[in-house]
């Protein structure tokens, strides 16, 4: 079990550590995975109450344990997406019979070097670009995309293999139409599993990115048969599965607090909502100190003293330039501020970047730019925590399989962290 940490320095830029990985020694309840998160924490003195979200996947245990510890949690995002593609394909009969075709056909040329050689010689005299055949992960789903592209780019050579030395039987004309069209329909939900994937990706693309899938899905696509339903069947699965995502709060206020999208993917009901959210917010969250602008008495700028008498001068500037009302001079309000950011144009969704807009318009949203701190800090999936466990498994080798759990976590440590102490030490 891995504890990784997100937040936004002073910089404005996104810092992602590693804290700590722990072996299990218990069966994995979810009473069990709760205490070993709350010792986590407390060994790295976080206390609850600086833990904004806490990003989990979606197994069972693990959502346990997060109600338990009683703090707000969210699944990820990229593990819930692979869920929603995994419904679409299994289920029509006719894809999950040409992916069984296909995985089949993978096994056999990774499984013989002849092969190989074989399809090599086959690839050479037809022109078709020599590449080796992919097979598809059970644990990642777009390994079925990559699949399915290599196979149709090789469809000429596969087919002439099969004719020449048999060992497996070939898609039929129909067959290939319907892997040709349900690729074409993965290869957007490969971008959006791309963007949950990034390292600077945060919470706010969750919201943008399922307002495009779903008009994706919805829209008319290809009318091979099979395929029309198994995109209704994402669309369905999309809609159910992330129902408590798109009301979660951290999530729709990271959308609001990007300067890319801000109120764009929201419904006008929970628009209404983001106002209490924030109000709420700067009551729990006072502005960071990095934002707030000088007080009077502590302005280099304009020294005063108790013993300075303005002259007649300085009242009639006061007289002219300073509101006359209690009113006209009373700070803005957080829900003001929110509807002159909104305002403002928005960036460029590729080449703008939200942290670099924050650093230079903090001074002007000074609120805001407090809980944008917060709310963009949190990643959308969980991908950094998986290259943890996979640094673990290349720790345990042949020759440390018999490594104690914490000699394996202190590498792991040292691994991500020595790093950042550019190996002083």
């Amino acid at each position: 079990m891995s504890l990784t940490a997100h937040f936004i320095d002073k910089k404005w830029k996104k810092v992602q550590l590693v804290l700590t990985v722990k072996s299990l020694s218990q069966s994995h309840t979810g009473q069990y995975i709760g205490e070993t998160f709350l010792s986590m924490l407390e060994e790295w003195e976080i206390d609850e109450e600086r833990v904004m979200l806490v990003l989990r996947d979606s197994g069972a245990n693990m959502v346990k344990g997060m109600r338990l510890v009683e703090m707000p949690d969210l699944s990820c995002s990229a593990h819930i997406l692979h869920l929603v593609i995994n419904d679409g394909l299994s289920s029509q009969r006719v894809v999950v019979d040409i992916l069984a075709k296909l995985k089949k056909i993978a096994t056999h040329f990774n499984h013989s070097v002849t092969a190989q050689q074989r399809l090599s010689k086959i690839q050479e005299e037809l022109g078709v670009p020599q590449h080796s055949i992919i097979q598809a992960v059970q644990t990642r789903w777009n390994s079925t995309l990559h699949m399915l592209v290599r196979m149709i780019e090789q469809k000429r050579a596969i087919t002439a293999y099969a004719s020449d030395h048999g060992h497996f039987s070939c898609l039929s004309a129909e067959e290939w139409s319907i892997a040709s069209n349900l690729a074409e329909t993965l290869g957007p939900l490969e971008e959006v599993t791309l963007e949950f994937s990034r390292e600077d990706s945060s919470t706010s693309c969750i919201l943008p990115c399922l307002a495009v899938l779903q008009c994706l899905l919805e829209s008319e696509g290809p009318t091979t048969r099979g395929i029309q339903t198994t995109r209704k069947f994402m669309l369905d699965s999309l809609q159910k599965r992330f129902a408590k995502v798109k009301d979660a709060k951290e999530v729709v206020l990271a959308c609001v607090l990007d300067p890319r999208y801000k109120q764009g993917p929201l419904v006008p009901e929970i628009l209404v909502k983001v106002k209490t959210w924030l109000k709420e917010a700067m009551e729990t969250s006072p502005p960071d100190s990095a934002t707030e602008t000088p007080s009077e008495e502590t302005d280099p700028k304009r020294p005063r003293t108790e013993d300075q008498v303005p002259s007649l001068l300085d009242s009639l500037y006061d007289t002219v330039l300073l509101p006359s009302t209690s009113e006209a001079v009373e700070p803005e309000g957080i829900i003001e501020e929110l509807e002159r950011y909104f305002r403002e144009p928005v960036i460029d969704r590729k080449s703008g970047n939200p942290y670099d807009w924050w650093k230079h318009n903090t001074n002007r949203f000074t609120r805001l730019s407090a809980l944008a701190r917060q709310y963009l800090s949190c990643p959308p999936s969980s991908v950094m925590s998986e290259r943890v466990f996979s640094t673990i498994g290349n720790i345990y080798e042949d020759r440390q399989s018999s490594l104690k759990g914490e000699n394996a976590e202190k590498l792991c440590f040292l691994y991500y962290n020595l790093p950042l102490l550019d190996w002083s030490y």
